[in-house]
This record gives structure tokens, C-alpha cells and sequence, in this order.
């Protein structure tokens, strides 16, 4: 079943990281706060990537297959664009390791040639790993699954928190991100089987359990939201999509309320919540189909903009450089993806297309 909510949630967790990395602090206003905290706006988007992939989960290996196939057309063929044109812009040798996404720790990452691909290269084993995984998953209970992921996010959260200097702490961004990804994963499988597709529910008994599940989510909306805005960190502050090592413990815990949210609103797949009604609305979730460009693009195009007319001052550039942003990602999305999804698939193209998490 198709959630629009959630292609809301990505455009707005795009957006908190374009303002974050880019926006000069200047212009920033009274969002200077929930800008200089970007990386919580990735740890939402991986959170949610665990949270598609399960509900889309293959359950046969021709499936799996699928999968496979259908990420490697959408993917590949646009990072490796997004790769050369920050070589022409800044030539020099990349690392074999950056060519093919196995730069798994967050200074790997940041020093290939476009740094911006550092969190979907640390999404990429839980992306290989998960079609072999979500069968034998299914054996475990979905409720036992869900509290295994929160204790293992306590554990990581709290050692990240606690000691930022250990050593195993050198791969926390391949870590961080397979807890979250794996805390969507439980969320997921607890929202499918709060109301299986199929059930038989009295109508006004429905309406009023959809009312809950939109509250609870509104509610942990706002709780998140009040960190975010309130809770001091204690950490330093870098204009990039990777987290600090010394991310305060109560903004690591975005990770686990975002979990909830996409539990609470979806569980009742007619959810009335506030905040689900406008992540709803077309106007986002229209925009949170081309993210994935967004994010391999944003590098490349803002250094080429920036060769032109220097834009670390600039709100209007800023402005300028987000529409135009958007504007790529979504015309590859449209005409170049679309080819390429025709080329391979022959012309028919796979109905999870606008779910790629």
C-alpha cells in the first residue's frame, strides 16, 4: 500500500539538509537552531529507508532480484553522473573504495569527490543485506522485533554518547545507520500487523482507532520537533550531512521518535492525523519522489553555481540554487530514470517505482 505521508517526510528531511548545509547563517533567522542540527534530517531519512523497504519487502528470490536490479538503475547511473561532474569541477584522483559506495565510515565518505553520497553509501549493505534477510525476519514476532531494534539503538546511542573517542566509533556512521535502518524495519512490520490488509473492521470502530493512531503520532511529532528546537548539544556544529561523533544522546533519540511516527501513521492506514494530512498534501509529496537526486546532486550543482556567483552570503543564490536543484532531480527522475527503468524492465515499468526508499 502506498503511503503519501511519507514522500512528504522526505522532502521536508531534503530540505533540512539543503538549509543546513547551505543556507548562510545570516539569513537563517530563528531556524538558525534547527539548521545547524541538518544530520537529524538523515537520520530521519534512514529511519524511513528501513521503514519503505520492509513494507515493500520481496518475499521471493525473484523478487529479491527485483529489488536488486531496480536499485542498481536508479541508483548507480545517477552517482556515478553526480561523480564526474565534481571531478570536472575538482579533478583529482577518486578512491576506488568512493567509485563503487564502499566508503563505510563517515571520513571515507566525506573526502570523495562528492561528499554529499556519504549517507546513501552507508545505506547500501542494509540495501544488499535486506531482500536475503526479511523472510527469516518474518519468524520473529513483530512486537519482539521492534523492542530487539529500540535495545540495540539504546546500546549504540548510549556508547556513541557516552565514549566518542572509542575505536569501533570509526565506523559509527555504518553502525548508526544499520540500528536505524533496522529500527524502520520493526516499526514497519508492527504497522502491518496492527491492521492486516484484508481485515474486517466495523467502519465507526476504524474511524475511531485512526483518530489514535493520527493523536500518538501527533504527538510524538511535536515531542521530536521540541527537541530539536529546545535541547541543548553540547557537540560541534559542521555544515555537513554526517553526524558529530558527540551528538548530544536526546537528538540521537530523533532516530527512535521518527520510528514511532511512521509506526503511529501508518498503522491504521487511514490515518487522521494533523501532521499526516500535510506531509500528505501533493505539493510535498510530489517533491519527496525525486529526493534520492537531491541528495546525489546538491554537491556538484551548488560548486558549479558557486564558480559563477558566489553564494555563501547570498539568500537569493540559495534560493535560486534549491529551485534549480529540484528542477534536475526532478527532470532525471522523469525522462532519464524513466528511460533507463524502460530500457531494462521493456518498457514496463515496476509499480513500486515512486517508493524507492
Amino acid at each position: 500500500m502506498y503511503l503519501q505521508h511519507l514522500q512528504g517526510v522526505r522532502s521536508l528531511c531534503a530540505a533540512w539538509v539543503l538549509c543546513g548545509r547551505f543556507l548562510p547563517d545570516e539569513h537563517a533567522g530563528i531556524w538558525n537552531v534547527g539548521l545547524q542540527r541538518a544530520s537529524c534530517g538523515v537520520d530521519i531519512f534512514i529511519v524511513l529507508s528501513g521503514f519503505v523497504s520492509q513494507w515493500n519487502a520481496p518475499h521471493e528470490v525473484r523478487e529479491a532480484c527485483s529489488f536488486y536490479l531496480r536499485r542498481a538503475v536508479r541508483l548507480l547511473p545517477a552517482f556515478w553522473l553526480a561523480m564526474a561532474w565534481s571531478l570536472v569541477l575538482k579533478p583529482e584522483a577518486p578512491s576506488p573504495r568512493c567509485v563503487v559506495l564502499l566508503q563505510w565510515s563517515k571520513e571515507e565518505a566525506m573526502n570523495c569527490p562528492n561528499g554529499a553520497t556519504a549517507t546513501v553509501a552507508m545505506l547500501l549493505p542494509c540495501w544488499l543485506i535486506y531482500p536475503w534477510m526479511s523472510s527469516p525476519l518474518c519468524k520473529l514476532g513483530a512486537k519482539q522485533s521492534f523492542v530487539a531494534a529500540v535495545v540495540c539503538w539504546f546500546l549504540v546511542a548510549g556508547l556513541a554518547t557516552a565514549d566518542d573517542r572509542h575505536a569501533w566509533l570509526q565506523l559509527d556512521g555504518l553502525v548508526s545507520t544499520t540500528v536505524g535502518f533496522g529500527l524502520g524495519v520493526a516499526a514497519a512490520r508492527v504497522a502491518q500487523e496492527a491492521f492486516p490488509d484484508g481485515a474486517e473492521t466495523d467502519p465507526l470502530a476504524a474511524k475511531s482507532i485512526s483518530w489514535i493512531w493520527g493523536a500518538l503520532a501527533d504527538l510524538v511529532a511535536a515531542t521530536a520537533a521540541v527537541l530539536v528546537a529546545f535541547v541543548r548539544d553540547s557537540s560541534r556544529q559542521i555544515k555537513t550531512e554526517a553526524r558529530t561523533d558527540s551528538e548530544s544522546f536526546p537528538l540521537r533519540c530523533i532516530s527512535l521518535f521518527a520510528a514511532l511516527y511512521f509506526l503511529f501513521s501508518s498503522a491504521g492506514r487511514r490515518g487522521q492525523g494533523v501532521v499526516q494530512a500535510v506531509l500528505s498534501h501533493t505539493s510535498l509529496a510530489s517533491l519527496g519522489k525525486y529526493t534520492l537526486y537531491v541528495y546525489l546532486f546538491q554537491e556538484p550543482l551548488f560548486r558549479s553555481i558557486d564558480l559563477v556567483v558566489p553564494l555563501q552570503h547570498s539568500a537569493e543564490g540559495f534560493v535560486f540554487f534549491v529551485l534549480l536543484l529540484w528542477l534536475i532531480a526532478g527532470l532525471y527522475a522523469e525522462h532519464v530514470e524513466l528511460w533507463l527503468l524502460q530500457m531494462v524492465y521493456m518498457h514496463e515499468i515496476p509499480e513500486s517505482r515512486d517508493e524507492f526508499s
